[in-house]
């Protein structure tokens, strides 16, 4: 389990109320008395893509913090209601140009290094997409390549490091 801090939320979003502490299922809650809401916290989640060509895999290069100027698989956070293969659906279009043909879950790690979404769950996809011609969203993203498993860039992300390494020690 990740030593990571909830938002420390002082008053209810509901109404207003400052909200008290209470104990439920051994833990302490935050808890509003005056409608009753509790705050129970969770982690975001986001969708990430390896799309594979050859010895080659798609990547975009970040444009903003954090870890700009670094490689990346296509990924983006689930939106609110979103399931994780529509989130890779959106991200592709956005980020790659490209249409999402078939998505096969990969793995899922707890991101140990985002400091946007501390603890969100990396749910990684092996994608296959279709499109003549890749383009990237260049607020978000400096550039986009397909990029040589024997000649890997500089990575960012913990868990994107470590997906490169697994495919480079399959051979893709």
């Amino acid at each position: 389990m990740l030593k990571i801090k909830p938002p420390d939320y002082q008053f209810c979003p509901f109404c207003g109320k400052k909200l008290e502490i209470k104990i439920e299922d051994k833990k302490e809650r935050k808890f509003c008395s005056g409608c009753k809401w509790t705050y129970y916290p969770h982690v975001a989640a986001s969708a990430n893509a390896i799309i594979v060509k050859g010895k080659k895999v798609l990547m975009v290069k970040r444009a903003r913090e954090p870890f700009k100027n670094t490689w990346m698989f296509p990924a983006g956070f689930i939106e609110y209601g979103e399931h994780p293969i529509e989130t890779i659906t959106r991200e592709l279009k956005e980020e790659t140009g490209l249409t999402l043909k078939k998505a096969e879950f990969f793995n899922i790690f707890q991101s140990e290094d985002d400091p946007r979404s501390p603890g969100h769950f990396a749910i990684f996809y092996l994608v296959e997409a279709e499109g003549s011609k890749i383009k990237t969203e260049k607020e978000e993203n400096k550039d986009i390549a397909w990029v040589d498993i024997n000649q890997p860039p500089k990575i960012g992300w913990k868990w994107h490091k470590y997906i490169f390494r697994l495919l480079q020690k399959k051979g893709i």
